[in-house]
């Protein structure tokens, strides 16, 4: 986050609705999986406008408005964030899931101007990457298939940089650009957890009522059917197993800052006679019990 006492970056005055849901895409392929992305997100986050920027024809009715992209590249988010109407926007990548309500993440703009969670597969090439100078690991990449900004003059000036180092540099890659720029720039910034942009949804597996639940799923998975021979995967159930979908379900019902119950929630690796011996070979007293249900 960036030093306290910078002060936001002024918004202007409001000429359009005051928040929004954006999807970038270019192609068929990554066109079509935003949409299907819309109608989760239209399904767990009711009466929020959806736009969408993207270089191919749509009349699909899940979007309010459907913007042509000035040019087609492969990170057309950077346009669709500079030229949306939305006053505080959120942008998603197409191979998104949305499973619960993330408004919140605008009251959260009312505060910041780029809001954003952490890359989680740190520990990679890609991550390491780096674009003038090292950056420590304190401040690692952003995950950028979900962004939120508040518009202002300041916002769009630093998108538009961002996308032109980008673009002139010839990068294949947009997370380590951002990466040092935030780190340079005066806007104000803060990281979201991850759970509205959970791309390591397997550790929902060790996670029980403890935890809150998971807001978004991004899954890379999603558009596996691109390549040849691959089946296209419709669903969370689908990408992630059915088990573990309804583990997310029940963390969602659990889950007191969405309203649920507060209810007690098993970990699936606890569960049954596997859970059992996995906890018996790591403490035989704990192990025991959870296998006999004591």
């Amino acid at each position: 986050m960036t030093a306290p006492d910078t002060a936001p970056a002024a918004a202007p005055a409001a000429t359009g609705p005051r928040d929004g849901f954006v999807f970038a895409a270019t192609g068929a392929g990554f066109t079509a999986l935003a949409a299907e992305a819309a109608r989760h997100l239209r399904a767990t986050n009711p009466g929020i406008p959806v736009d969408i920027f993207t270089d191919q024809r749509l009349t699909d009715p899940v979007f309010d408005r459907v913007h042509p992209l000035d040019r087609s590249w492969f990170r057309p988010k950077f346009e669709a964030m500079r030229r949306s109407r939305f006053q505080r926007s959120i942008v998603f990548d197409a191979d998104v899931i949305a499973v619960a309500d993330m408004t919140d993440v605008f009251e959260v703009l009312e505060r910041f101007d780029f809001v954003a969670a952490h890359e989680q597969r740190r520990n990679t090439k890609g991550a390491m990457r780096q674009l003038t100078r090292p950056m420590p690991a304190a401040f690692p990449q952003i995950n950028s298939g979900v962004v939120g900004i508040r518009k202002s003059p300041q916002m769009e000036a630093f998108l538009l940089a961002v996308e032109q180092t980008i673009l002139d540099g010839k990068h294949g890659r947009d997370q380590f650009v951002l990466r040092e720029m935030l780190f340079d720039s005066d806007l104000r910034l803060w990281v979201l957890p991850p759970e509205y942009n959970l791309m390591a949804v397997r550790q929902v597996e060790v996670q029980g009522s403890k935890f809150t639940a998971p807001r978004l799923l991004h899954l890379p998975r999603l558009h596996d059917h691109f390549k040849r021979g691959a089946k296209r995967l419709e669903s969370p159930a689908a990408v992630i197993g059915p088990a573990l979908w309804q583990h997310i379900q029940r963390m969602i019902a659990a889950d007191m800052t969405l309203g649920g119950s507060g209810a007690p929630l098993a970990r699936p690796v606890d569960r049954g006679v596997f859970g059992g011996m996995r906890a018996i070979a790591a403490n035989a007293r704990l192990g025991l019990s959870r296998l006999t249900g004591r």
